[in-house]
């Protein structure tokens, strides 16, 4: 997320998981229609999604990275998905224009479409940290922190929505609920073979792991302790990987649905290209590529 990345990339991670799961967060009802566009408002953080950059690299097993090179500016928290008709697209929080956008890979770069549609409301605001799927019938699905800027304590979600063709979208509903003072950003999402569904959300420099039967509608299970700003793919060979952010990106894997972690190595090392920042990273699953962010 837009200040949480910040604060993950700085410390060192931890190596091992709590024992005993955490508690189903609370309940509450939350809507996730969006009520107002960001109007194309800049994000003023000076240390924020302003002053990022989008990167992609080519891999064959999403731990080697080759030719990783920027290909959008003012652009963070990005993620990849190919779609069943093989186009790639980038979804990403425009820290220019203060919203969720969305870019085509095409070669070696990012052709812009401009601002996500939710129900309707074109660049919607309070709508960051998109996370994408495809599911069957070739739609899109998005998971995203609802709500950004909303106090502390006001009941939140990580939403989900669909779209047809990427880019206008119909809200599904909330996924994953807090009413808590906790920090939760960052959802990443993965289908497992046996069609329950793995979610993991950033807590500081901590990954909570959260799952579902219908990818719909998410439990907290556990929290692990290697790092935060996480992502959840498929590796080649089938295990669940798990990316963090912990000074660098790092790679874990698990080959038993999320639930026992080891570590794999590290995929992209602190101060990339001269920057301080790396952080966010997506393995785009059937496309060969490999997304982050520098700052």
């Amino acid at each position: 997320m837009l200040t949480t990345a910040l604060a993950a990339v700085g410390l060192a991670s931890a190596t091992c998981a709590t024992s005993t799961p955490a508690p189903t967060i609370p309940g509450a009802t939350v809507s996730c229609v969006p009520t107002a566009s960001s109007n194309g408002q800049a994000i003023t953080d000076p240390s924020g999604p302003y002053f990022h950059q989008t990167v992609v690299a080519g891999t064959a097993n999403g731990l080697t990275l080759t030719n990783p090179h920027q290909v959008i500016d003012h652009a963070s928290v990005p993620d990849g998905v190919r779609r069943a008709d093989g186009s790639v697209l980038i979804y990403y929080v425009n820290g220019a224009a203060g919203a969720t956008w969305v870019a085509r890979i095409v070669a070696d770069t990012a052709q812009v479409i401009g601002p996500i549609t939710v129900d309707g409301v074109a660049s919607p605001a309070g709508i960051v940290d998109p996370d994408v799927q495809s599911v069957p019938g070739g739609k899109v699905r998005l998971f995203y922190l609802n709500g950004f800027g909303a106090p502390t304590g006001t009941p939140r979600a990580m939403c989900s929505a669909d779209s047809d063709d990427g880019v206008r979208f119909t809200t599904r509903g909330p996924a994953f609920v807090w009413s808590t003072s906790e920090s939760f950003t960052d959802p990443s999402v993965v289908p497992l073979a046996d069609g329950s569904w793995l979610m993991a959300i950033s807590f500081g420099q901590q990954t909570v792991i959260a799952r579902s039967a219908d990818g719909l509608s998410f439990t907290r299970e556990a929290t692990l302790t290697y790092g935060g700003v996480p992502e959840l793919a498929i590796a080649p060979d089938g295990a669940t990987r798990l990316y963090v952010c912990a000074g660098a990106i790092v790679a874990y894997r698990s080959t038993d649905g999320g639930r026992v972690w080891s570590r794999e190595q590290t995929v992209i090392g602190p101060g990339f290209n001269g920057h301080p920042i790396v952080c966010d990273p997506s393995f785009v699953t059937g496309a060969g590529l490999f997304v982050f962010k520098t700052g």
